[in-house]
């Protein structure tokens, strides 16, 4: 009778937390303009960790992929999101991509293996559904790419009074 108490307790104590997840996860399917936060919170969730949208972001920050300019609440792009693909799960590129590692790079190296569309723009914003359906695509395209180890243990400090500004924004 205990275990079956403590399996009750435990999974009712579990259940907010796969539910917050998803609800997140609904939100930015409903966005009409996916964000840099609501981006690295799909990378963050895929490999399991268990943070909050700033905390992803943050922590995707210490890549160091995202423009300075880019502010967490900014929709972001086709190049930004197939640069940080690009760069961070070390995936081989041609000559102009191995040279450069450019956003403008990692947009046509991925367009050239079908990944966008052909009439995909790079400087294109998507929604949340697109963007969405775009991570979970790379995962099943390249289920063998691992993402590498952050360049630092904390963001650059040149963010931090960005990345504080910006935390005292989503209160």
């Amino acid at each position: 009778m205990k275990k079956i108490a403590l399996i009750v307790v435990l999974t009712l104590a579990l259940t907010p937390v796969f539910s917050q997840s998803a609800a997140f996860i609904g939100e930015i399917i409903a966005k009409e303009n996916a964000t840099y936060m609501d981006f690295s919170y799909l990378i963050a969730s895929e490999l399991g960790m268990e943070c909050t949208p700033f905390e992803a972001y943050t922590w995707c920050e210490t890549f160091g992929s995202f423009p300075l300019s880019d502010r967490a609440h900014t929709p972001i792009t086709v190049k930004s999101i197939s640069h940080f693909l690009m760069l961070n799960y070390g995936l081989e590129g041609g000559l102009l991509w191995s040279a450069t590692q450019s956003p403008r790079y990692a947009w046509r190296e991925l367009k050239a293996q079908r990944f966008w569309p052909a009439a995909t723009d790079p400087g294109n914003t998507l929604s949340g559904r697109d963007m969405v359906r775009a991570v979970s695509n790379f995962f099943n395209t390249y289920p063998n790419a691992k993402l590498r180890d952050p360049s630092a243990k904390e963001a650059d400090h040149r963010y931090r009074a960005l990345l504080l500004s910006e935390k005292g924004e989503t209160k």
